[in-house]
């Protein structure tokens, strides 16, 4: 009830403050639908950013960037390339499906996407669907969708030289080039980061006082062609490398005494697909994708050999898929999408899995209809996974147009997620009698697009069952959890007292039905404000974000206290060739943790940083 309340303040507050320019919303999507629409015209909370905005708001990693949409937030066990999980909705992280290019990301031991390892110099645009899509996408969509797409060549000028330095003797070097015509397009990125970093934890015990060092190397390589009106072809290819020091209690095997170890982890994540398109007619097009991805990740230390101790081992899995995706439109107001999915899954590594792979069958249906003012989606999938047999998964919406300027929708959508191979079978931590974790969602949204002013809010309660997590108190996983996440989110565009102001916002309680606790790690609120203001060739902006506290135990004994974090940016396009940027991060150097270790307390979170950044186009 306190919800509604909130939102039907926060809905008459955003009608009541409606002035008079034109809102540009023409971006086009793909992922809410697997089919192409705009923007403008979609029903859903749906947040996409494109690379104008990470140039503008100046983001130095995906996290960064993500975290300023409604509903995200993120937990990270120190400096940049430790450890980092994403929250949408106060979902776990691997209750969220991370694609590139349309292509599954994520470790099949893990559940989650290694995000950390990807460099936002390889980005073109981000896609963030909040809300459950298992009904298109399967498995794993329970919290919504993430779309990275990989940057394309910019043909007015393709060179682009970048290099940037900043504290923590950070330095990043990134180079685009490329080239292209009306029916052909090729680009190259290539990403250079290093920097010393920030001691992970609090922890000052043995080795673990020193500075963590983070190392990435990132390529991308992108090939389009329109071989005529019919047929086109798109090939991508990216590749992370990252190298990352952290701190860890590290003990002996055998006698179980604790180990001074100098230890680092070596990760690779990778991506390849092809996409074909076929336009057949007007009313019929069709798709075939092929992808692979690779993550990988290895634990090793500078001064023992750790396959004497419980802290080595690697873990490589690859995920291998196939998608034949069709639009069919039906009369003048209906549009059919139908296809098939296949997924494999692979895990190699030094720890023996009793199942080291598995795969995924599916087919899909979905109908979207337009009737003026009223339109429609439904949708329904069949999943035939090899070790857990069939799941169907049902969504529909109704969205109304109210008037020329307000939308409103209301939504149901099903989800599950099969336990991954670390959930079953991983020494002394799995249990092989784990069944898939399903949702239900039910969502009740508004969206608004009026002169000088846009907003989408959206009040939603998912309720999960079989919920799979981890249980610091007796270091196992557990099954026994029913949750109910319930809660709003907001985000508004606006241009007021010749500012542009982008505000999101969202609240939610995240209970665990068994005991009426919390979830873990999970903040109630959350809230981010970014602010810019453009003169010619000089541009100013701010950033102010802020999380609420929350709980590192399903018991809510352990509690990591809320925080706030300001920072500030400046650029000055010198010529149409030459800019520089500037930029500093938590202005006011605020400490504060998202996450505790079991034995090396708090994970510190980045202080106080500079950068300045000179970006080379050259014309030719």
């Amino acid at each position: 009830m306190k919800l509604a309340i909130r939102a039907t303040a926060v809905l008459l507050a955003v009608s009541a403050t409606v002035q008079a320019a034109e809102s540009e919303l023409e971006t086009t999507i793909v992922t809410a639908t697997r089919t192409p629409m705009l923007l403008s015209e979609a029903f859903e909370a749906i947040t996409v950013y494109t690379r104008a905005d990470i140039e503008k708001l100046q983001a130095v990693d995906v996290f960064e960037l993500l975290s300023r949409a409604p509903g995200v937030s993120f937990v990270r066990n120190g400096g940049r390339g430790s450890s980092t999980s994403l929250s949408i909705r106060g979902n776990q992280s691997d209750h969220s499906l991370f694609l590139i290019d349309g292509v599954r990301i994520g470790s099949a031991t893990l559940g989650s996407a290694t995000l950390s390892a990807l460099s936002l110099s390889l980005v073109e645009r981000v896609e963030i669907i909040r809300g459950p899509k298992s009904a298109l996408y399967g498995a794993d969509a329970i919290g919504g969708v993430v779309n990275i797409v990989t940057r394309a060549v910019n043909v007015e000028q393709p060179l682009m030289l970048e290099a940037s330095y900043g504290s923590n003797e950070t330095s990043e070097i990134t180079a685009v080039a490329g080239f292209g015509s009306d029916s052909l397009s090729v680009n190259v990125i290539a990403n250079f980061f290093d920097t010393e970093g920030i001691d992970h934890t609090e922890a000052t015990t043995g080795v673990n006082g020193d500075e963590d060092a983070y190392r990435n190397n990132s390529f991308a390589i992108n090939y389009q062609q329109e071989f005529s009106d019919l047929v086109s072809l798109k090939l991508s290819y990216s590749s992370n490398d990252g190298e990352n020091e952290y701190d860890s209690a590290c003990s002996d095997a055998t006698f179980f005494t604790p180990v001074d170890c100098l230890i680092y982890s070596e990760t690779s994540v990778d991506s390849l697909s092809a996409l074909l398109d076929l336009n057949v007619s007007d009313s019929y097009k069709m798709s075939f994708q092929l992808g692979r991805t690779n993550d990988e990740s290895n634990n090793l230390a500078d001064n023992v050999d750790l396959s004497g101790t419980f802290n080595g081992g690697d873990f490589n899995t690859s995920k291998s898929e196939a998608s034949w995706v069709n639009n069919l439109k039906v009369g003048n107001n209906n549009l059919a999408t139908f296809g098939a999915d296949y997924q494999l899954d692979e895990v190699d590594g030094a720890t023996a899995y009793t199942v080291d792979s598995r795969d995924n069958l599916a087919g899909f249906l979905q109908l979207q209809s337009d009737f003026s003012q009223l339109n429609t989606v439904f949708g329904v999938r069949y999943d035939d996974n090899e070790q857990f047999g069939d799941a169907t998964t049902l969504s529909a919406l109704i969205g109304w147009e109210l008037n020329s300027e307000i939308r409103a929708y209301v939504s149901y959508g099903e989800g599950f997620k099969p336990p991954t191979f670390n959930d079953l079978y991983f020494p002394n931590f799995g249990d092989p009698t784990f069944v898939p974790e399903e949702s239900e969602n039910v969502e009740l949204g508004f969206k608004g697009d009026f002169d000088g002013l846009a907003f989408t809010l959206a009040l939603f309660r998912n309720e999960i069952e079989n919920l799979i997590q981890f249980n610091s108190a007796t270091f196992i996983t557990d099954q026994t959890s029913e949750a109910e996440i319930t809660g709003l989110d907001l985000h508004l565009e606006a241009t007021l007292l010749g500012l542009d102001w982008s505000l999101s916002g969202s609240i939610i309680d995240p209970e665990n039905k068994n005991n009426g606790l919390n979830l873990r790690r999970r903040a109630e609120r959350t809230f981010s404000l970014d602010v810019d203001k453009r003169w010619a060739q000089f541009a100013l902006g701010a950033t102010f974000r802020a999380e609420s506290e929350r709980f590192d135990d399903p018991a809510n004994q352990v509690r990591l206290a809320g925080y706030a974090i300001t920072g500030i940016r400046a650029s000055y396009e010198w010529s149409d060739q030459l800019s520089f940027e500037f930029r500093v991060d938590n202005v006011f150097d605020r400490q504060y943790s998202t996450a505790r270790d079991f034995s090396l307390l708090n994970y510190r979170a980045i202080g106080r940083e500079a950068f300045i950044t000179v970006r080379y186009t050259p014309n030719f």
